[in-house]
């Protein structure tokens, strides 16, 4: 068989040249044989599936591959967000502040320099920032009482009797003060009650204050400064202390209970009654109580006809 004549080649112009005829025809293509066919089918099956299932990455799933990625290799921002934990960490920064604890004492006097003074009292402490390990001084950052130092004359007690002094209504402010410190688990150093309860406080958690004698003392048991916030408006003290968040689902309460009663002769004639109260410092999981500490226990006298804030739990001791 002869062979086909190939084409003229195409002259390099913007028109085509004119081919012969035999260059118009169509060139066709080699018969295969019988047994090819079936073989190039079976090869490209072969190669398909190569190309579909060879590489795993083509045909495993999303968790598959999150499985095999290794466990201690984070996500970049994961990673940036770690990182940043732990340089706050080694830098010592404290948390977000937050209320540890907070106390209102609220009295039914309507004395106007008893208001003045628990004013000027929650004024002095407002902002105060008590640093780690370091104790707060109520008399040293409050100073004395007096006139000369802008405090008014009102009702004070002395020796269980109620007179007029300078200051008077100042010890609604450490009390105030003196609760808001155990809700928020700070130490108490150094507290004192008065002789007789208070109508603003449970009886048992009162705080006295007598300038250079009778002092409430707290320290800052926490890794991080807490600050005291006070604010009076009438005759009602708002204490809160900011710091570091308590571990979680802990809470802190105070508490106070009478647990006996007597009567004693005062010397001339009239015998007097005297209440005996525990107070506890106590904790809270998840709203379980877990366990009690012991605060103080003390002594009141208590006339009859008295009025007496009991706490939680208290019970008339007449009874």
């Amino acid at each position: 068989m002869a062979p086909t004549p190939r084409p003229a080649p195409r002259p390099r112009t913007m028109e085509p040249a004119a081919r012969p005829a035999a260059s118009r025809r169509r060139p066709t293509m080699p018969a295969l044989a019988p047994g090819v066919f079936p073989l190039v089918v079976f090869c490209s099956l072969v190669l398909s599936a190569g190309m579909a299932f060879g590489n795993p990455t083509l045909w495993t799933t999303f968790d598959q591959r999150a499985s095999d990625t290794p466990a201690d290799v984070a996500a970049p921002a994961d990673q940036e967000a770690a990182e940043g934990d732990e340089a706050a960490a080694a830098d010592g920064e404290a948390p977000e502040p937050v209320v540890r604890g907070e106390y209102q004492a609220v009295s039914q006097s309507e004395d106007p320099g008893r208001r003045e003074n628990i004013r000027l009292g929650a004024e002095a402490i407002d902002g105060v920032v008590i640093q780690p390990g370091e104790e707060f001084s109520f008399n040293d950052v409050v100073g004395d009482t007096t006139s000369e130092n802008g405090y008014q004359e009102a009702p004070v007690i002395n020796n269980g009797e109620v007179a007029q002094g300078d200051g008077g209504g100042v010890c609604q402010v450490s009390t105030a003060l003196y609760n808001a410190a155990v809700k928020a688990d700070l130490e108490i150093t150094e507290r004192h009650p008065h002789s007789v309860p208070s109508d603003y406080a449970p009886i048992g958690l009162d705080a006295t204050i007598v300038y250079g004698t009778f002092d409430l003392r707290i320290r800052n048991n926490t890794d991080h400064p807490v600050t005291i916030h006070a604010k009076a408006v009438g005759q009602t003290v708002d204490v809160s202390i900011t710091g570091d968040p308590l571990p979680e689902g802990l809470t802190v309460d105070a508490t106070s209970h009478v647990v006996s009663q007597y009567h004693r002769d005062n010397g001339s004639g009239h015998e007097q009654q005297y209440y005996v109260t525990e107070s506890f410092k106590v904790y809270y999981q998840d709203g379980e109580r877990t366990t009690r500490d012991l605060l103080s226990s003390d002594i009141y006298l208590v006339e009859d006809g008295d009025a007496v804030v009991m706490a939680e739990g208290s019970v008339d001791p007449n009874k």
